[in-house]
């Protein structure tokens, strides 16, 4: 009888011992959990973080070569106009001196 209560005594401790390995096994694999979450989200973050600076920098680029196109078209309406002026200019008034003073 006495050997039969030390057995159960025995298993008892070994079941105690197997339950708090499995609980320790558990919290390391909840911090190891956290852990590679918080890396892969960091490492997502990095990425996006990347791509934004690069998709930010296209744009730029963009608008920049769409800025020097309108500067030049406005520049190329401004040299046209001043053309227009200088070859015109004396005509123009002389027109308007005409309508003005009504002959």
């Amino acid at each position: 009888m006495q050997d039969i209560i030390q057995k159960i005594i025995e298993i008892d401790k070994m079941a105690q011992t197997m339950t708090a390995e499995a609980q320790q096994l558990r919290s390391e694999a909840e911090t190891s959990i956290r852990k590679d979450k918080d890396k892969l989200r960091e490492e997502y973050l990095e990425r996006a973080r990347k791509r934004i600076a690069k998709t930010a920098a296209t744009e730029e680029g963009f608008q920049q070569q769409s800025l020097a196109e309108i500067e030049k078209k406005y520049a190329a309406t401004a040299d046209t106009l001043r053309a227009m002026y200088e070859k015109n200019h004396t005509q123009w008034v002389d027109q308007l001196f005409k309508k003005v003073i009504g002959g």
